[in-house]
């Protein structure tokens, strides 16, 4: 007997095999992804395959963050659109991302395009965070910016070259994009008088040391940490410069990203927990603001 499947049974099947995908994509979006993650500007001249590129629009179209704020994401070929970088070599596709002016809109751009950004390194690809070297102008046309839209950063896609060009190995030396600041810096006992050492961070250390991995704008690591029995408490430190019309505060895009990475981790060591903001009150220096607390309880 020969049964003839419909049109719609058909997509049902392939929509199917895509949520499958897409969700052994966030199983495997874990700590070791982060650690795997490694920013990629020169590319090999290949296609990445349409099902790949399917399992990508899925996840983007599922992509969310704990703030409730719409992230919209645009997937640009780089010929057809018009977009590019000076900076990146070989890419032929990019992705971008947006938001529409309100309270945690750069904290939520963050998370939500960090957590692409792991799963299509899941998925082997290269990315980049790019937010100053880009055409800018062409990428916000070609995602039909609104006037009450801002889109921070972008991404080129595609699968990373043997060998980095001279011009990326000289831009990761200038950033010293591989230097950390000391864990005493960025993180605290109580309040900001109580430099932790990690050997003290006990069921923190996985969550906390994924942090410390972010990356971050010019790799100024503008996140602090305050550890409070089972919670913690994040802030920013400001950098003059660093919030501009264009990008809106591109430090608390930083700060959605190590959110991101302190929240799989938190999974990944057995918390149970959920970010919640309610500023805990702890004296802080000029320039610091208080962001978000993860409160978290051990399974």
């Amino acid at each position: 007997m020969i049964m003839y499947l419909s049109q719609i049974q058909i997509q049902r099947i392939i929509n199917s095999d895509l949520q499958e995908y897409v969700e052994s994509g966030r199983k495997i979006m874990n700590t070791e992804t982060i650690k795997n993650r490694k920013s990629v500007r020169t590319y090999e001249e290949q296609q990445i395959p349409e099902q790949t590129m399917r399992q990508i629009r899925e996840f983007l179209n599922q992509d969310d963050n704990p703030f409730g704020v719409p992230i919209t994401f645009s997937i640009l070929d780089a010929d057809k659109d018009g977009v590019s970088s000076p900076v990146i070599l070989g890419a032929h596709t990019y992705v971008a991302g947006k938001y529409k002016k309100q309270k945690n809109a750069e904290i939520a751009f963050g998370y939500s395009f960090e957590k692409f950004i792991l799963y299509a390194t899941s998925l082997g690809l290269g990315t980049v965070w790019l937010a100053a070297t880009i055409d800018r102008k062409a990428f916000e046309k070609a995602i039909n910016l609104g006037e009450d839209e801002v889109m921070p950063a972008v991404t080129p896609l595609g699968y990373a070259a043997q060998k980095r060009s001279l011009r990326e190995n000289l831009m990761r030396k200038g950033m010293k994009s591989d230097q950390r600041l000391p864990y005493e810096t960025l993180f605290f006992e109580g309040d900001f008088q109580h430099p932790m050492q990690e050997e003290n961070a006990g069921e923190w250390v996985r969550p906390l040391a994924m942090v410390r991995l972010a990356p971050s704008a010019t790799n100024k690591q503008p996140w602090r940490a305050v550890v409070k029995g089972n919670r913690v408490h994040f802030y920013e430190v400001k950098t003059k410069g660093y919030d501009k019309e264009s990008t809106g505060d591109i430090q608390k895009v930083d700060l959605g990203i190590a959110l991101c990475h302190f929240e799989i981790a938190a999974k990944e060591a057995g918390f149970n927990g959920r970010f919640m903001q309610s500023d805990p009150g702890i004296t802080i220096a000029e320039g610091t603001e208080y962001i978000a607390t993860y409160a978290g309880e051990i399974e």
